[in-house]
């Protein structure tokens, strides 16, 4: 598998362009952007922040034309999985967070998963351990609050 993968992920849709949610509010959401936004690019901007490290955009969701529920599934070591998020900083950048998707206990500490019954068993991974990898996106009208 690749060594960079998509993720389970909350996506809105501007001018065109699908953004990853960094965070958001009631009447705004931060987008993650691939570099530093410009207000050409956004001229819609609320806020921008150019660090390299953490590159975002504010906007008013009266400008955001549609979410999407991003998920994606695969196996890790033999076992089903959904892959998280991806790890952005640090010692472990890149990395992805894998979270069992089977029913059996047993099964997901075999694999080498770590957790429980009650919080879920997971682990941290790099992307090209993670085999299978299926993406589904399912695109929800934005509504006003």
């Amino acid at each position: 598998m690749s060594s960079t993968i998509p993720v389970s992920e909350t996506q809105f849709e501007y001018r065109g362009k699908r953004y990853s949610r960094h965070s958001g509010g009631d009447d705004y959401v931060r987008l993650v952007t691939d570099d530093a936004p410009t207000r050409e690019a956004f001229p819609d901007a609320i806020e921008i922040n150019d660090d390299p490290q953490d590159p975002w955009v504010k906007l008013p969701r009266r400008v955001i034309s549609a979410r999407y529920a991003q998920e994606v599934t695969g196996t890790w070591h033999g076992v089903p999985v959904t892959v998280g998020e991806r790890i952005r900083t640090g010692l472990r950048r890149a990395m992805v967070r894998v979270w069992y998707a089977g029913t059996t206990p047993d099964e997901a500490l075999a694999a080498g998963l770590d957790g429980n019954q009650n919080d879920g068993w997971s682990a941290l991974t790099q992307p090209s351990e993670v085999d299978d990898v299926h993406v589904e996106s399912t695109r929800h009208p934005m509504v006003s609050p």
